[in-house]
């Protein structure tokens, strides 16, 4: 659980740092082993801005391999709460939130979790696989090509040959 106490905060700019266990966020099964989670407040008179900038270590089975790796994920989010909010809402790159100064206690849990799942490629592949950002190591042949014939295949083309052609 990611929350702030608003009166522990100093007013202006002011940084935290804290690391974060996937058990904090409920995501034990995504892959993510810990996040390193970088807070910078700006609090003002009647609002509080929040950017979350988030780190992630996780140990992922490439999609192609098969093999397991470990890789950085980074993502950033930010979350401004302001007073006389009549709509609150969500976008791709943060979130505006009613600012209530009655209640001491706001919780981020939701936004940080969000941020880090999204974080998490669709397809995961083994680093080894990329280069200068590209994806390398992969070529598709079609057809028979009789200098390079897979020993492999030699069975299932004997056996093709020998059936009867209708």
């Amino acid at each position: 659980m990611v929350s702030i106490r608003l009166n522990e905060i100093p007013d202006g700019l002011s940084e935290e740092e804290r690391l974060l266990g996937p058990e904090d966020l409920e995501i034990e099964h995504s892959g993510v082993k810990q996040i390193r989670l970088q807070l910078r407040f700006h609090k003002q008179e009647d609002n509080l801005r929040i950017k979350c900038h988030m780190v992630s270590q996780a140990n992922f089975i490439c999609d192609r391999s098969l093999d397991t790796f470990e890789t950085e994920l980074e993502s950033d989010y930010e979350v401004v709460f302001q007073q006389n909010v009549e709509d609150e809402r969500e976008e791709l790159s943060g979130t505006l939130r009613r600012l209530d100064t009655s209640r001491n206690t706001f919780d981020i849990t939701r936004e940080i979790r969000d941020s880090v799942l999204l974080s998490i490629p669709v397809k995961k592949l083994h680093p080894r696989y990329y280069k200068n950002g590209e994806v390398t190591g992969f070529e598709a042949r079609f057809g028979i090509d009789d200098e390079e014939s897979d020993p492999r295949w030699d069975a299932l083309r004997k056996l093709k040959q020998e059936l009867p052609k209708n």
